[in-house]
């Protein structure tokens, strides 16, 4: 029987966690324990760009939460965004339409493999107005399960639009289409999302609905109203602090999961297990034991592996086969392994296409690798200790065959594969972009002034010449103690470096720092190393420090080089940061190789 297949990856309470590919879509099954059928599943959508970034983690404690309880859950993710491919987009008439599709397709799909008669829809942020559409066409779907639910496409578009200007710089033009993060929306999409109004939605069979939002507002409380008139029981949950996470979370400290509750009792009291709840599932397809995917150019097949298999990640080949050598592209800070805009699925398919694998995978306790025992509901901290990680990598992608390893990294990511470097002999490469620190400071919470460091007196003046910032510290929602912390540890660790750097240049110090002498070691050993830098005064700060801006500032370490990139950003957020970063990358690579 196709549920005695060999176990997999595990959630959070030992139940299945099993990756899957619906219409070139990936995403997450939970599955019951015993996979017994239940009368109702749950489809979780997502948000998009920083929402789901943000959230990751969370919904898939909330589906292990969900199928503990009894219920099959599906999270999915949708063209175009997360590990899934791009070409629905561009069959369809443009993102929406496609992620619409790609909603129902997966309601289809949950339905036909979990047996259940009905689906409940669970949305975040702008995954709620995907959720309330999907239902308002659909009569199987019996319920709506929302957090955070943006009510008006209106008010979205203009959000989208801010965040557009912020990254580019520039006013954008009315009526056009908008570049934001990794989407290119045109103006027949925007004027799409803009049209949806979810108090002017009508639900088609759903008789149930839960919301759970942080503030009062006047939008939502008109379409609450709208549903129950249309005889809707509406259940508005309060924000606890349980659900903080799902929202935001500090840059770098490690971060307890939400529990969901509040949620589980209502999902329990609502769709209460069904009578078939002790008969298991008859007649399902096999599930495969791994998903694989084929955006143009490569193939792409999930990969589990480590201690207990639960360190997760995507094995991305060429068309023609796995190349001998090949890349592991790590966690960016705490985003899941496909990166801020995309940017590790990005580089991964690039370097498919120029003939290289690659391996993205998530370090324990980001992303969908669970961490180690008794801190499974917990974001791990982004400086923690990577190493263990990073060898399980090499250990698995060395039994399929490949001898020759780059480790690439962004940021906390960058630090991490340096770090490996010096531990591990097997790695030959190093692609590092814009690293941040070589060591830590030695109070743990010091780290935090890499919360604040871009921003400038300047900054903080007109923060406190805004009304809205005063209203956001009256109400408890800025950690002023935190704030003046990280600027005061900011300004002493700029003098400390400060002084070293001054007392190197007049020989009065005369050893090597730390970066110095491991870059060295790495260099003596053949290890080849690409230092990649924004323009940004920020990024460059460390790297000045250590070893100056000057074109001849590496010279005496054979094999290492730095270059500044002019349109890069810090995370690869603009599609020319992306563009440009991968191309410096992939011709890196082929020196290498060659």
């Amino acid at each position: 029987m196709w549920w005695d297949r060999p176990r997999g990856v595990r959630g959070l309470y030992g139940n299945d966690m099993t990756p899957i590919a619906v219409h070139d879509c990936f995403g997450w099954l939970h599955m019951p324990f015993e996979a017994r059928r239940n009368d109702f599943a749950v489809l979780i959508c997502p948000g998009l760009l920083g929402d789901e970034l943000v959230a990751y983690c969370a919904l898939r404690v909330l589906a292990d939460e969900l199928a503990r309880s009894g219920y099959w859950t599906l999270r999915l993710e949708y063209p175009g965004t997360g590990d899934s491919c791009d070409l629905a987009v561009e069959r369809s008439d443009g993102h929406w339409t496609a992620w619409q599709e790609s909603v129902e397709a997966a309601a289809d799909w949950l339905k036909s493999i979990s047996g259940s008669r009905g689906v409940l829809v669970c949305g975040m942020r702008a995954g709620a107005m995907l959720a309330a559409l999907a239902a308002s066409r659909r009569d199987d779907i019996a319920g709506l399960l929302l957090f955070e639910p943006t009510v008006s496409g209106r008010s979205y578009v203009r959000e989208l639009t801010l965040d557009a200007e912020l990254h580019g710089g520039r006013v954008l033009p009315a009526g056009g289409g908008i570049e934001v993060g990794e989407f290119t929306f045109s103006d027949s999409t925007i004027a799409q999302i803009a049209g949806t109004d979810l108090r002017k939605t009508t639900l088609k069979a759903a008789r149930k609905v839960a919301v759970f939002a942080r503030a009062e507002s006047r939008l939502l409380d008109e379409c609450l109203d709208s549903w129950r008139h249309a005889g809707i029981e509406v259940t508005k949950g309060g924000w606890s602090d349980d659900l903080h996470s799902l929202v935001g979370h500090p840059t770098f400290d490690a971060v307890r999961l939400p529990t969901f509750h509040d949620v589980i009792n209502w999902m329990t009291t609502a769709f209460p297990l069904g009578r078939d709840s002790t008969t298991r599932a008859r007649s399902q397809p096999v599930l495969p034991v791994e998903a694989t995917l084929r955006p143009g150019g490569c193939v792409e097949t999930t990969l589990r592996f480590g201690s207990s298999q639960r360190l997760f990640g995507f094995l991305c080949n060429p068309e023609t086969g796995p190349s001998p050598d090949i890349v592991i592209i790590v966690n960016g800070g705490r985003d899941p392994r496909y990166g801020a805009a995309r940017q590790g699925v990005e580089f991964a398919r690039r370097l498919a296409q120029a003939g290289i694998s690659s391996l993205r995978a998530d370090f324990a306790g980001l992303g969908d690798s669970i961490p180690p025992p008794g801190q499974e509901n917990f974001i791990s901290h982004a400086f923690a200790n990577r190493n263990s990680d990073i060898r399980a990598m090499l250990d698995v992608l060395e039994k399929r065959g490949f001898r020759k390893f780059t480790v690439q990294g962004i940021c906390s990511g960058a630090y991490h594969a340096f770090h490996a470097a010096l531990a591990e002999r097997r790695i030959g490469a190093l692609i590092l972009v814009n690293q941040p620190l070589f060591t830590l400071p030695r109070r743990p919470d010091e780290i935090t002034y890499l919360d604040h460091r871009r921003q400038t007196p300047l900054f903080y003046l007109r923060k406190i010449a805004s009304l809205q910032s005063w209203r956001t510290l009256i109400e408890g929602r800025a950690d002023m103690r935190t704030t003046l912390h990280s600027l005061w540890v900011r300004g002493l660790r700029s003098l400390r470096l400060g002084s070293r750097r001054v007392g190197r240049t007049l020989g009065l110090i005369r050893k090597q720092s730390f970066a110095q002498s491991a870059l060295s070691e790495l260099c003596a050993r053949g290890v080849r190393t690409l230092f990649l830098f924004s323009p940004s005064k920020e990024d460059l700060e460390m790297f000045r420090r250590e070893f100056t801006l000057e074109p001849d500032a590496l010279v005496h370490y054979r094999g290492a080089e730095m270059r500044i990139v002019q349109r890069m950003d810090h995370a690869l957020i603009s599609s020319e940061s992306r563009q440009d970063a991968a191309a410096e990358m992939i011709e890196f690579l082929g020196k290498s190789r060659g």
